[in-house]
């Protein structure tokens, strides 16, 4: 899979999907920080990245609509400490991993997976 990670994500979240073999980059490496959210979202599509992030506006289909994108996962998880994100992370790239995104809203918590698009 072909991910961008929010700036809401750590660099360990790269760094530990880049050991399962996955292709993440985070928005910090591609010099986005601090990037308005619609920039993120451009980057992601003109990259062909799914993108992962805890922010809840991405998961608003009429401001940010999952269609003609490589598709999103929000994240939803708390208290958002970075183990409890990292384990919902690891899960949910593994249950996805075979799956076909494209125009896809992804919403994954700690109990299941739900999919929009």
């Amino acid at each position: 899979m072909k991910l961008l990670l929010d700036e809401n994500l750590s660099p360990l979240h790269t760094r530990a999907l880049r050991e399962l073999g996955h292709d993440a980059v985070s928005v910090v490496e591609c010099g986005l920080s601090g990037a308005d959210d619609s920039v993120v979202r451009a980057f992601a599509i003109e990259n062909g990245r799914i993108l992962v992030t805890l922010d809840a506006d991405f998961a608003n289909v009429l401001r940010y609509p999952p269609s003609n994108t490589p598709g999103v996962i929000r994240l939803k998880v708390h208290p958002a400490t970075e183990g409890a994100i990292d384990v919902l992370l690891r899960s949910t790239i593994l249950r996805l991993a075979r799956m076909n995104l494209d125009g896809k809203l992804v919403v994954a918590d700690p109990k299941r997976i739900r999919i929009r698009g």
